[in-house]
């Protein structure tokens, strides 16, 4: 019994193996290398690997990877380092100890690694650099990009039509306002009309402050000669106040047309009757340009 006991416990002691491997022993300074640690016989969670630095004795150490496990053929625990030198010379790698958690000690086999200098090629002569060499022009050269340059023309000249097209189009389609009658009666009228239309009892404030706002500006516009009609209402105030035009219903009244414009309330029927009162008296107060009084005085003496 007790040498079938001896036995066994030689098999398991021979069984147990530490192996050292590397893919090549030759390099050249700076070139890379694997070395593969191979435990046989020891289950790969109960092995305590070696650090790296055991085998960097004079090696740059690259990377180290996870243990693993190779089941075809041969069944070992195995575990994989990277590194390098950037000295030539050869290098050792002595025997490193593997121990497992159950207190076996098996030392593994050693290698030499051997890095090489590169030599220089003196063979090859060294040459002045060349000046550059001058090509000369030729204009049939010109040719490849003239698809190019007229596509660019072509462009230039479609957007300058639709720019005089645009401009044409604004043009006639703005409203030019020439009464036949003195501009505060033509307005006065207007202003009559616009009570005709009861857009305050049909609660139609926007159409109301819309119509009421275009009398006013066209009226301030062939008045004074102003772009009314086109200045918004910060732009109006301006103009206003570069005319010494200061009237106390201005501000409240620009205010309710913006506020109707962009529905964020609807003004007191009282007030909307107010401000239609104050533009009718200030068309009254101002009346008619001077040119339109020239204008008509000639006419009277024409007749």
């Amino acid at each position: 019994m007790r040498y079938i006991y001896i036995f066994f416990f030689s098999l398991s002691v021979f069984s147990q193996n530490v192996i050292v491997e590397v893919d090549t022993n030759y390099l050249r300074i700076g070139e890379q290398f694997n070395l593969k640690l191979k435990v046989y016989g020891l289950d790969k969670d109960k092995i305590v690997w070696p650090d790296s630095s055991f085998f960097s004795k004079g090696l740059e150490v690259i990377d180290h990877f996870p243990a693993s496990l190779h089941a075809k053929g041969d069944t070992y625990s195995y575990k994989n380092y990277r590194f390098t030198s950037f000295d030539t010379g050869t290098f050792y790698i002595d025997s490193v100890l593997v121990t497992s958690m159950l207190n076996d000690s098996l030392f593994s086999n050693t290698l030499q690694i051997n890095f090489l200098s590169t030599p220089i090629d003196t063979t090859n002569q060294f040459f002045d650099i060349k000046p550059p060499k001058k090509i000369p022009f030729l204009v049939t050269e010109l040719l490849i990009y003239a698809p190019y340059l007229l596509l660019f023309i072509f462009i230039i000249l479609c957007l300058f039509l639709l720019n005089k097209y645009l401009k044409s189009k604004t043009t006639i389609d703005k409203p030019i306002l020439e009464p036949s009658i003195p501009i505060d009666l033509y307005f006065l009228n207007k202003i009559i009309e616009l009570e005709k239309n009861n857009y305050l009892d049909a609660k139609k404030y926007k159409d109301f402050y819309t119509e009421l706002s275009e009398i006013f500006r066209g009226y301030l516009e062939l008045r004074f000669q102003i772009p009314a009609l086109e200045s918004s209402t910060h732009e109006l105030k301006g103009l206003l106040h570069n005319l010494k035009i200061s009237e106390n219903w201005l501000n409240p009244f620009f205010r309710n047309n913006d506020i109707v414009k962009f529905a964020k309330g609807i003004p007191s029927d009282d007030d909307s009757r107010l401000f239609l009162n104050n533009v009718r008296d200030f068309i009254k107060k101002f009346g008619v340009s001077d040119m339109d009084v020239l204008c008509e005085d000639q006419t009277i003496n024409n007749s």
